[in-house]
């Protein structure tokens, strides 16, 4: 029985350590999308012509932020394909901890469910929007070259 009590503490325990990781990647995710959007906004405000850049180097920097942006874009999509493979190795391992556990693994049932159903993960959607940014920035050096 004390066997049974440490598999389970064992699983609580790094099933804790998957939930933070999760919460780690959504904060990041967070601070993409705010990092992302203060340079479109910047951009936006440049092209008003608001600010006190001298004409000459103004297309310098619209250069340099739809580039920094593409940067950050690629970095982000870099970031969620770190996350996804640490997910998936820590539920990798915590399929293998609960089958010793119960007689109904959850999470290899859930699993094999989703993937039943068709769905698609909810990681490659997620990569979608660092993609839609990246076109973004490609979409504003496109414009520049035609100037």
């Amino acid at each position: 029985m004390s066997d049974n009590k440490d598999k389970l503490a064992l699983f609580e325990l790094y099933l804790g350590t998957a939930e933070k990781v999760s919460d780690r990647r959504a904060q990041a995710n967070t601070w993409m999308l705010s990092v992302n959007s203060a340079i479109v906004a910047f951009y936006g405000y440049l092209q008003a012509d608001k600010t006190p850049i001298p004409n000459l180097q103004k297309p310098l920097w619209l250069w340099a932020i739809p580039a920094a942006g593409a940067i950050v874009s690629v970095a982000w999509a870099s970031l969620l394909t770190s996350y996804r493979k640490l997910n998936h190795a820590k539920f990798a391992v915590l399929q293998e901890l609960e089958s010793g556990l119960v007689d109904v693994a959850p999470f290899k049932k859930e699993e094999e469910l989703y993937k039943k159903d068709g769905r698609r993960s909810l990681s490659g959607v997620e990569m979608w929007i660092p993609g839609c940014f990246l076109v973004l920035y490609l979409f504003l050096v496109g414009a520049n070259l035609a100037r």
